[in-house]
Order: structure tokens, then C-alpha cells, then sequence
């Protein structure tokens, strides 16, 4: 499995996409700011406001539940796969390319024996 740069995945992939693919409905908006039921623990009544989502910072949190974070941490949340699966499968969905890590070049001193 090649190593995903999950700082580029985080920074990649839009919480306004997740929460649409989530079905979200805002009860309430302010600038970026979305308020509305939960979609981790599923809030039974649509006018909840206990789901916070800031589309600019691309972070969330739950009043009920607890639960937050980032674009990534909702998604696995959602779909209870580990966080590698959910970025591929993420990705996949939104179209998006999957951000990978650069193999590291060995640095010219890296290999060589100290000097005595």
C-alpha cells in the first residue's frame, strides 16, 4: 500500500463535500458557520442544532455526542472504516486524486560511518 500524505488529504478534500455526501441539511447557517443535527450519531429532529461545522476551517464537533475534527475524522466516523480506507474511498467518491507521500532521497550524509 503506498503512503498516503494525510496533512495534503486533510488539506485536499472540503468538509462541504463530505457533509453533502452525508445527506446534511443545516438547521441554521452563519457565514461558514453550519449548525444542524448530527450525522455520527444521527439527531433524530432536523431543526437540532447540536452538529457545528466551520466550512472555512474545515473542523466540526457534536454538543450531544462529543464527537469532532477534521474532514477525515468525520468521513471515518461516518463510515466506520480506518482512516486509510476512508481517504481512498473518499477520494474516489469526490473524483479526487489520493495525495501521496514523496519517497524520501537519503541525505548525502545518510549511510556513511561517523568519524572517529
Amino acid at each position: 500500500m503506498p503512503p498516503i500524505d494525510f496533512a495534503a488529504a486533510r488539506a485536499q478534500l472540503r468538509l462541504a463535500a463530505v457533509l453533502a455526501l452525508a445527506g446534511f441539511t443545516p438547521s441554521s447557517r452563519r457565514g461558514l458557520q453550519l449548525r444542524g443535527p448530527c450525522p455520527v450519531h444521527r439527531s433524530t429532529r432536523p431543526t437540532s442544532r447540536s452538529f457545528a461545522a466551520h466550512l472555512g476551517k474545515n473542523v466540526w464537533h457534536c454538543f450531544a455526542c462529543g464527537a469532532g475534527g477534521n474532514v477525515l475524522d468525520l468521513w471515518v466516523a461516518l463510515t466506520g472504516q480506518p482512516v486509510y480506507a476512508a481517504v481512498l474511498d473518499l477520494c474516489a467518491r469526490l473524483g479526487q486524486n489520493v495525495p501521496l507521500l514523496r519517497p524520501r532521497r537519503p541525505r548525502a550524509t545518510e549511510g556513511r560511518m561517523p568519524a572517529p
